[in-house]
């Protein structure tokens, strides 16, 4: 273990002491919106935080599972649901005692918990399983499934069921609560097993693989994924397919009355005029007895105080890393004569840093929140710049934001990003490649060629993994870069692009580094 490691560690296990140690932070946590009980369980990693778990509410719980047990492989791509995940959150629940883990998930939407479980078990109908295996043709067939089911995997006799594991490494967890929810919820856990077994026998019978069976396991994800999706909305998120749908819109200059825009709207408005089912009346008194804990996180680093607003600055930079003037001026224009147009702006702003958190790739891997906030401001900025609008109006920077709003200034910054940034960087750099890259160097060839198919996709980014190939063609400083620019959300000298300025300033570099 590392010193750094070392004073990670002592540093978690005392935050967690000063929380479990105080009656009233025990008290607070349960105050805590589920984002930020989330990230504190983050913070300490899941396997560390049983105590923190078993302290949680059940809908804390649910909703940290909307956030944690959904992953995608990469920005923008749709989310798919981790049962590996879910196993390791049964162990860590199975702390709290069978029988409290088992009355949380007998709280919690029997469509999810239906869902979750088909993950982790086979479930057989023991009647059903008999009864065929009297049978000639078909039984045997059957039969030959379940026993080689049977031969690798554990299995355990529940009633009239037979659960098979489909996860042998959370298996004991699982059976703990199974059997904890059979004592104190027999009825509710049969028609779970029920739910679990149609989809098993299905499975069974048409070996896994075919039309009708995918069609009825994917409805109960569909339908899963889709409750989870319109909670999130609510909530602010962004779901990756609609943030890269809009990302690309924008890059299109599409966006403002964009469908994905005008959703969101939609569900935002909606969500302030009816809280959500169990929230009635609830978010005043949850406030209040968490702020001392949340002032504990802060200064632990657990969460951030920053927040759009502050990340404006004080407009006192200048040259290449210049802060975002134009729109500063703007929104303090707003805040004074038109406070009503300004707090659109601030929900704007939150609004699309949300959706590059979940859309939007930076240097191979997703944006942090603070980053994506970053960005927003700088793109924004930009758009600001690039509008006719503001160049006649500069006696009144807000003029503009109070009559549009911020997102059609964002669509105007990201479609000079990706045009003037990244596409001309990319022809840039495949051009110098063309003129430098032998034919006998067959890996640094067929890269440039993947380059040049991306370029012509729209996307010169999506093979940047294999780049290194290209490396020893290029300067150390040009190579770096290409790295940064010809991405899908750019950068240059580690600053976000946020001026016109530095929009040129990026072209004049770009030719520098590639001249023949």
């Amino acid at each position: 273990m590392t010193s750094s490691q070392l004073m990670k560690g002592v540093g978690t296990q005392s935050l967690l002491n000063r929380i479990l140690e105080s009656p009233e932070q025990v008290s607070a946590l349960q105050h805590l919106p589920p984002p930020t009980l989330a990230r504190l369980i983050h913070h300490v990693g899941l396997e560390d935080a049983g105590e923190l778990v078993a302290l949680a509410t059940t809908q804390q719980l649910a909703r940290i599972f909307d956030e944690d047990l959904w992953r995608s492989e990469r920005p923008g791509q749709e989310e798919r649901f981790d049962p590996e995940r879910f196993g390791l959150w049964l162990e860590v629940m199975l702390e709290m005692g069978a029988d409290r883990a088992a009355a949380r998930l007998a709280e919690m939407d029997e469509d999810f918990v239906t869902f979750a479980l088909s993950g982790q078990m086979l479930v057989l109908d023991l009647d059903v399983l008999t009864m065929s295996r009297l049978r000639s043709n078909e039984g045997q067939e059957d039969e030959a499934l379940v026993d080689k089911a049977l031969e690798s995997s554990l299995s355990h006799e529940l009633d009239r069921f037979l659960l098979i594991s489909r996860r042998p490494e959370s298996w004991d967890a699982l059976l703990s609560v199974l059997v904890a929810l059979d004592e104190a919820h027999h009825e509710l856990l049969t028609r779970l097993l029920e739910r679990c077994c149609h989809h098993a026998s299905e499975y069974i019978e048409d070996n896994g693989g075919l039309y009708a069976v995918l069609t009825t396991a994917e409805q109960l994800e569909t339908d899963v994924a889709q409750a989870r999706e319109e909670r999130r909305e609510r909530e602010g998120f962004v779901a990756p397919t609609d943030a890269a749908a809009f990302l690309g819109l924008a890059r299109s200059g599409q966006v403002g009355n964009d469908p994905v825009t005008r959703g969101y709207t939609q569900a935002q408005r909606e969500a302030a005029q009816t809280p959500p089912p169990g929230m009635e009346g609830a978010q005043p008194e949850q406030t209040s007895p968490a702020v001392p804990l949340v002032h504990l996180l802060q200064e632990a680093e657990v969460l951030t105080s920053q927040t759009p607003a502050a990340l404006l600055g004080a407009g006192d930079g200048s040259g290449t890393h210049a802060l975002p003037t134009t729109l500063r001026e703007a929104l303090t224009t707003l805040q004074g004569e038109a406070p009503e147009a300004f707090s659109r702006c601030m929900q704007e702003l939150g609004y699309l840093s949300n959706v590059l958190v979940s859309g939007c790739g930076h240097a191979g891997r997703p944006l942090r929140a603070l980053e994506a906030a970053q960005v927003a401001i700088a793109t924004c900025n930009l758009g600001l710049e690039e509008s006719p609008e503001a160049d006649e109006d500069r006696s009144h920077p807000g003029g503009l934001l109070a009559r549009e709003g911020l997102v059609p200034s964002f669509g105007r910054g990201w479609r000079v990003l990706h045009e003037d940034v990244v596409m001309r960087s990319a022809r840039a750099f495949e051009a110098a490649l063309a003129r430098r890259v032998p034919a006998e160097r067959r890996e640094a060839a067929r890269t440039r060629a993947e380059l040049a198919r991306d370029i012509a996709a729209g996307k010169p980014w999506a093979s940047r993994k294999r780049w290194m190939h290209l490396a020893p063609f290029l300067s150390k400083a040009a190579f770096a870069a290409m790295r940064e620019l010809v991405d899908e959300c750019p950068a240059f000298n580690g600053a976000f692009i946020a001026t016109r300025e530095q929009v040129a300033e990026v072209q004049r570099r770009v030719e520098e580094l590639l001249l023949p």
